[in-house]
């Protein structure tokens, strides 16, 4: 399984089991069977299974498995939660049976980028004819969590209020936030650092510049804005108001 952590949505999948089953002729036409899951190699608090790579909650990985679609009918370790049903032979001495179970893994877990795994280890208690069978087969479970950052907050305008000729620089500012895995170090910086709107000349800075490292949670920054004093600029009317210029932000990761 592939998660993204800033997927808003639980990271879902849908699987399969086939049950392959043979008998002697002499043997019953059909064979009962339940099919259970246990809660794999690392079982978690509040989720039936647990997928890691290290210690700390930061790498465990949380998912759950079922029977009847993503989030419903539990698959786990009770006769209530077990698949069941029925080989029929019929005249043959061999048959099979096919069923569907669904993962799933709750949207904005805060993790390491790395490969998680587990084990799972089924339980299929067949009818031999003179009583029941036990059968222990496993499956691997392996959950890809990818690096990722995102603007969980983008920066809005900058607004400048400039009288001419003042003596003091005017200075505006906007502020956003970044979102990036644990551990996952980014870069931030603006396409240009200044520019020229009405014959004033402005410059822009970002507030933390040097590399960052993700936490998972948003981290804050600002975007600061100058207009140096003892500029004329251009303005025919009392009150002039320039067409907005565009800067762009890129976040490197």
């Amino acid at each position: 399984m592939v998660y993204f952590e800033n997927d808003p949505n639980p990271t879902d999948g849908a699987w399969s089991v086939t049950i392959n089953c043979t008998r002697g002729p002499a043997d019953p036409a059909t064979s009962a069977y339940t099919l259970r899951a246990d809660d794999g190699f690392n079982p978690g608090a509040g989720s039936t299974n647990q997928a890691v790579n290290g210690t700390g909650t930061a790498n465990q990985m949380a998912y759950d498995l079922f029977r009847t679609a993503p989030g419903n009918g539990a698959w786990g370790g009770t006769n209530a939660t077990d698949f069941a049903g029925t080989v029929n032979f019929g005249s043959a001495l061999t048959a099979s049976a096919t069923h569907v179970f669904y993962s799933r893994i709750a949207a904005g877990l805060n993790k390491n980028a790395k490969t998680f795994t587990d084990t799972v280890t089924m339980r299929l208690r067949y009818d031999n004819g003179p009583g029941n069978t036990d059968a222990y087969p496993t499956f691997p479970v392996t959950i890809n969590n990818q690096s990722v950052c995102l603007l969980s907050t983008p920066p809005g305008n900058i607004v400048f209020n400039y009288t001419s000729f003042q003596a003091g620089p005017a200075t505006a500012s906007t502020a956003y936030a970044v979102r990036c895995t644990i551990g996952e170090t980014y870069t931030m910086a603006l396409d240009a650092t200044g520019g020229t709107l009405l014959n004033l000349t402005y410059s822009l800075a970002l507030s933390n510049p040097a590399g960052q490292t993700g936490t998972g949670f948003p981290q804050n920054f600002t975007i600061n804005g100058s207009i140096a004093g003892g500029q004329s600029g251009t303005c025919a009317t009392g009150v002039c108001v320039s067409a907005p210029q565009s800067r762009t932000l890129t976040v490197t990761y």
